[in-house]
């Protein structure tokens, strides 16, 4: 079983070209400078943005293939993403943005909270059901992404620089974190990240990007002996 994406998008004059095949288990970087299409991957798998050419496959199923008008809608693939500085849903609570994907799929809300219930224990987040994202810390909020990202149990999980903008102290606690998290998902672990400290920690495997294109694609290993 694995993720193969083989496609081209292209978003104005920038064009990102990529074909790269994930296995389960394994914890993928993607790194590379600002603008080199790190985000515009993840978000393609997502379904955030469409193929412009060439097809993104799931074990087995089509999620997009340009050629064929197949097109997965983002709420019903089995994908979480953890957004850049968590990106919470300003005007929900954090319950209601734990729920999200599960209301997406026309649970209700009671069921939807009683699914989400080990996440919420899990993340320590039960005294902060309530409360609005602006009233949290960034260490609270990014908890909140990972189990909003998380409850609809994924088979695949994106992390699109998830501890930039934190302070130094709340940024090794939630590598800490994210390191449990991603040793406890068993399928398909991609993290965008700029810091190699967080690569090394966290990956299996490195690739980077570069106007759109793969220019290293290898083992954590490897990339140390190259740095």
């Amino acid at each position: 079983m694995t993720l193969d994406t083989r496609f081209v998008l292209t978003r104005g004059s920038f064009e990102l070209n990529v074909d790269l095949s994930f296995n389960e288990g394994e914890v993928v970087a993607i790194m590379g400078p600002n603008g080199s299409g790190k985000s515009t991957f993840l978000h393609a798998i997502a379904g955030l943005l469409p193929v412009t050419s060439g097809t993104l496959v799931l074990d087995g199923e089509k999620l997009d293939d340009a050629s064929t008008d197949i097109f997965v809608d983002p709420t019903q693939r089995t994908v979480g993403l953890v957004f850049q500085g968590g990106l919470l849903f300003e005007t929900m609570s954090v319950l209601d943005n734990i729920v999200f994907g599960l209301r997406a799929r026309k649970i209700k809300r009671t069921e939807a909270t009683d699914q989400a219930q080990t996440l919420i224990n899990q993340f320590g987040l039960t005294e902060l059901l309530q409360r609005q994202p602006r009233e949290l810390s960034g260490g609270q909020s990014q908890r909140v992404a990972i189990a909003r990202a998380l409850v609809t149990q994924p088979k695949v999980l994106l992390l699109d620089e998830p501890m930039s903008g934190l302070d130094t102290a709340t940024r090794q606690l939630i590598r800490e974190e994210f390191r449990e998290v991603l040793a406890g998902f068993a399928g398909y672990r991609i993290l965008v990240t700029h810091d190699s400290e967080d690569a090394l920690a966290m990956a299996d495997r490195i690739i980077e990007l570069d106007h759109g294109k793969v220019v290293w694609d290898g083992s954590v290993t490897d990339y140390q002996g190259k740095v």
